[in-house]
């Protein structure tokens, strides 16, 4: 994904041109999450993984950070239609600590 797309992700949730799904919903709940760390995260957000395939909708995760400092992963569709899939804070047993490597799982 290039940079340029990154940014367009930027202004579609700047302009609340998005959707949150249910799940990305409780997600945000149980890690405190606001929307505003959503926009914020991504606005400045580094892509870590890119699913140009995925069903229904291409999409990417996206590494930012919250209004607060913490580690921020969003998984959403690319424009036209911004989807956001889920959304977490990642954790130290699943992540390396540069938050952009998955750990192997044995």
């Amino acid at each position: 994904m290039a940079e340029s797309e990154i940014e367009a992700i930027g202004e579609y949730l700047k302009k609340n041109q998005f959707v949150i799904t249910d799940h990305a919903r409780r997600e945000m709940k149980n890690d405190g999450i606001s929307v505003d760390d959503i926009v914020f995260g991504c606005a400045d957000g580094e892509l870590i993984e890119d699913y140009p395939t995925a069903h229904p909708l291409p999409a990417c995760l996206i590494l930012g950070r919250t209004l607060d400092g913490r580690p921020l992963h969003v998984c959403l569709s690319k424009p036209p239609l911004v989807k956001i899939i889920t959304v977490y804070v990642p954790t130290p047993n699943r992540w390396e600590s540069d938050w952009k490597t998955r750990k192997v799982v044995k």
